[in-house]
């Protein structure tokens, strides 16, 4: 329990620390496609919200969640690192590659790594979920 205090309040002084350091602010919205290398057909896709804040030139930090995952993320121009929770409450992390298509819209693709999950109820660790590949379609405002 206590590690999980120390990286809650970790996650919360990282989100305060890019409102106080932020250059610009933009809200996203994404359709995020799931577990694209498991499945013939799409298993399903969510709808995301979130902010990202410019701390620097092509770096980004910020959050987003679909409700039941919530993430927090560093973005460059070549990729993107984020780490949550998904909803279970199990950490996750995602480490992928990002590109600009057009303006305002973002074309992503995710490796999540699921090594912390607990899918059999017995401990983390003793049988994880599967990880899984994403690509995401998002507008940035």
């Amino acid at each position: 329990m206590k590690m999980k205090n120390i990286s809650t309040l970790i996650a919360k002084g990282i989100v305060l620390i890019s409102f106080i350091y932020a250059g610009a602010v933009q809200p996203v919205i994404s359709t995020r496609f799931l577990d694209l290398a498991n499945t013939e057909v799409l298993s399903g896709t969510v709808q995301t919200l979130g902010l990202r804040f410019q701390v620097a030139e092509n770096v980004y930090a910020g959050f987003d969640t679909d409700g039941s995952e919530n993430r927090i993320y560093v973005q460059q121009s070549f990729g993107t690192f984020g780490m949550g929770t998904d909803a279970n409450g199990d950490p996750m992390f995602t480490i992928g590659g990002h590109y600009t298509i057009y303006n305002n819209l973002d074309i992503g693709l995710d490796y999540v790594i699921n090594r912390l999950t607990d899918a059999d109820g017995a401990g983390v660790g003793t049988d994880p979920f599967a990880d899984q590949i994403r690509l995401t379609l998002g507008i940035v405002f």
